[in-house]
């Protein structure tokens, strides 16, 4: 016996049942088709999730009089479904997890790499070179590992505040002294660059962390100079709004399309300025997002190309509450070590690699090796040009390069029969397993991983070349 509307409706989950009935109603009114998925309860208690698929019967008259259709159950259907998607999401936060491993990889031995690999020179070398070399090396040195310290602080800040673990100390800070206290830190880079500094009105006391907010005003400062144009200015303002109170950071730079604004506060993301020769981490203004609101604050960028940019920090206001740094540990990475390449004991060598300093490492280590010849690529294209007309007998492929990356260099390498033999080693700073296992993958005769071991790095040259004749 069919059930009455009353009846099947007792069925339908209570959440359900409004629009169900709605539905069905409309439907046999405007004699259309409909298509339902609702929740009804199963003879043993559970609740089962039912699509529904019903046309209109229609009288002699053409009139809509009652339903007809098909009923079937999608639990485990949806249920798979949902399974489904939550995988997708699970994978795609394990590739930018791996991503972002990889680019602090890759950040962190670059400069690690010119540390160690002057270092290793200055030792080997011992007083046999000029004080001019010396020197020049002793330069390199300083500033790549000024650049490692301040990125590995950068890196321990920014994982300290995503894990919870730096403590804030809120209290009363009053905007026109930290700006002044501020300002004078970044006034060397800025008469370097011509750029003029100035500060507006300053008002208003911010309930913060002192220590905290003038990191944030230091790094938004240092971008605001580093970015900007020779001659250009940039203008620091405070003001009261509400009951809160805003610093404002004004720049007449290079300023930002509104794609790369959209990424601008992720870590290691650079917009493009790494390829431009200047110098910086990729992580200050991660590291300004979470500082502000770890202090229960938010920032905020506006910009606008060739024009410039303007970052706006909000914080609560601490007036009616007016009445030394200890350095971070530090580790070392612990090199790879190299691994014996088959090949012949041919004399010739290319390098292609874009870094200046990563070349001229690998020249001067070859200096102790007069009966290997050289060359060097400064990007793919003109790497594959250089193998192709030189036929070097062993390759070092760079990764990283401006136009193509190593596993494109590889593939054109192999598919032209005169270079198509020639053993390739990729030299890079990404040492991720998965970067490792797809150029090893890819075709590479081995990896080697930045900052070289430079005693190694002769020794494996001497077993694919032979020891100096």
């Amino acid at each position: 016996q069919a059930l009455g509307v009353d009846e099947r409706m007792a069925l339908v989950h209570p959440d359900d049942r409004e629009f169900t009935l709605r539905e069905l109603t409309q439907a046999t009114s405007e004699g259309r088709p409909s298509y339902l998925e609702f929740r009804v309860r199963w003879p043993d208690g559970q609740w089962r999730l039912i699509a529904s698929r019903s046309t209109a019967v229609r009288d002699e008259q053409g009139q809509p009089t009652r339903r007809i259709g098909i009923n079937w159950d999608i639990t485990d259907t949806r249920a798979a479904q949902h399974a489904r998607e939550e995988k997708l999401l699970a994978q795609r936060e394990s590739r930018a997890k791996s991503e972002f491993l990889s680019r602090m990889s890759h950040e962190l031995r670059t400069p690690l790499n010119a540390v160690l690999g002057f270092a290793q020179l200055m030792l080997g070398d011992g007083e046999k070179v000029s004080p001019e070399t010396r020197r020049r090396r002793l330069e390199q040195i300083h500033v790549a590992g000024q650049h490692l310290l301040s990125l590995i602080n950068d890196v321990l800040d920014l994982s300290s505040l995503e894990g919870g673990e730096v403590r804030v100390r809120l209290q009363p800070v009053p905007l026109p002294a930290l700006v002044a206290e501020t300002l004078p830190l970044v006034a060397r880079p800025a008469r370097q660059r011509k750029v003029k500094l100035r500060s507006a009105a300053l008002a208003g006391v911010a309930l913060a962390d002192a220590t905290r907010l003038r990191q944030v005003l230091l790094n938004l400062l240092t971008n605001a100079v580093k970015y900007n144009r020779e001659g250009g200015q940039v203008l620091v303002e405070a003001e009261q709004d509400g009951d809160s109170v805003l610093l404002r950071v004004s720049d007449s730079g290079r300023g930002m399309s509104e794609a790369q604004l959209q990424h601008a506060f992720e870590p290691f993301n650079r917009l493009g300025a790494e390829n431009e020769g200047i110098e910086g981490t990729g992580i200050g203004l991660a590291i300004v997002k979470a500082l502000v609101e770890r202090m229960g604050g938010t920032v905020q960028a506006r910009s606008t190309p060739e024009q410039g940019s303007v970052f706006e920090v909000r914080l609560p206001d601490g007036a009616a509450l007016l009445d030394g740094t200890a350095a971070p540990p530090t580790h070392a990475a612990t090199p790879l070590p190299l691994t014996d390449s088959a090949g012949g004991r041919s004399a010739r060598l290319l390098y292609i690699e874009d870094n200046p300093v990563n070349l001229l490492i690998v020249q001067e280590v070859l200096a102790q090796r007069p009966d290997l010849q050289l060359d060097t690529a400064v990007d793919g294209l003109s790497g594959v040009r250089l193998a192709q007309s030189a036929r070097p007998d062993l390759i070092l492929v760079d990764m990283q390069l401006p136009d193509i990356d190593g596993l494109e260099v590889l593939r054109r390498l192999r598919a032209d029969a005169g270079t198509a033999h020639i053993p390739c080693v990729s030299v890079s700073a990404n040492a991720m397993p998965d970067d490792i296992q797809r150029a090893l993958q890819a075709g590479f005769a081995d990896y080697w991983t930045k900052p070289l071991d430079l005693q190694r790095f002769l020794s494996s040259l001497e077993t694919i070349f032979g020891a100096p004749g």
